[in-house]
């Protein structure tokens, strides 16, 4: 059950993260609309924004990132709704499970699922391509040099894309603890471990009732009664052995 306290996060973190994830996804498509048709932009036309760093480059992207799975609609389809759906269904768990699990990995997961969605909208609504319209010649010029071949074209989805998988790694390398997710329950600590151990060997203890230890006390004595005839036998034995 949901405690009270807990209600009022996932109340407060719900309304928030849904804001958020609106607004990323929103900026995605307005920013689409816009360069591709409100500004009169001519597709596969360069125009210099910030001379040698960025240039708006409107055309439409059949493929995944770097031009990847070029043609292969429906599988890039089914792939992103398939992953997306997990992501979101991982965010709902981890917040009912985990109200106060780590912002970042929250932030990270909107990044990532409103990204998703946006190039997701692009495919099914624009022909199975995806709008991109942002052109980094600064990393050209560098790809040119080492790969021989450009960057590649994105736009805002593909940001948050990125910004969510940065996110994601930093999260896992500085901020995770085990049981983060709500999904696999944490070991417990050496403490619990060894009061777990000392609870289990003290109901493996034997129990007996009042006759069995009476008949263990008496074995007992007689028991330690033994030595002592022993020694009085063999002394008054040495005696008539003297005498």
């Amino acid at each position: 059950m949901i405690n009270n306290e807990n209600k009022k996060i996932i109340l407060k973190r719900l309304i928030i993260e849904f804001i958020l994830f609106a607004l990323l996804l929103l900026s995605d498509l307005l920013s689409k609309d816009i360069v591709m048709n409100r500004l009169g932009l001519s597709s596969n036309t360069q125009y210099k924004l910030i001379d040698g760093v960025f240039a708006i480059y409107p055309c439409f992207n059949d493929g995944a990132s770097f031009s990847s799975f070029s043609g292969k609609t429906g599988f890039l389809i089914a792939l992103t709704a398939i992953i997306t759906a997990a992501l979101i269904a991982l965010a709902i768990f981890n917040l009912i499970r985990k109200p106060k699990s780590s912002l970042l990995f929250r932030w990270a997961l909107i990044l990532i699922i409103a990204g998703g969605l946006g190039n997701l909208y692009d495919r099914l609504f624009c022909g199975g391509t995806v709008r991109d319209f942002i052109q980094y010649v600064f990393l050209d010029d560098l790809f040119e040099k080492f790969f021989h071949s450009s960057f590649g074209i994105g736009n805002i989805a593909d940001i948050y894309l990125v910004l969510g998988v940065f996110l994601m790694c930093g999260y896992i390398i500085f901020d995770y603890k085990e049981g983060d997710l709500g999904i696999i329950k944490p070991k417990s600590n050496n403490k619990d471990g060894e009061n777990s151990t000392n609870d289990d060997m003290q109901d493996k203890e034997p129990s007996y009732n009042e006759s069995d230890l009476s008949e263990k006390g008496e074995s007992i004595s007689k028991e330690a009664d033994e030595p002592k005839k022993q020694m009085e036998e063999g002394s008054s034995g040495s005696s008539k052995d003297g005498v």
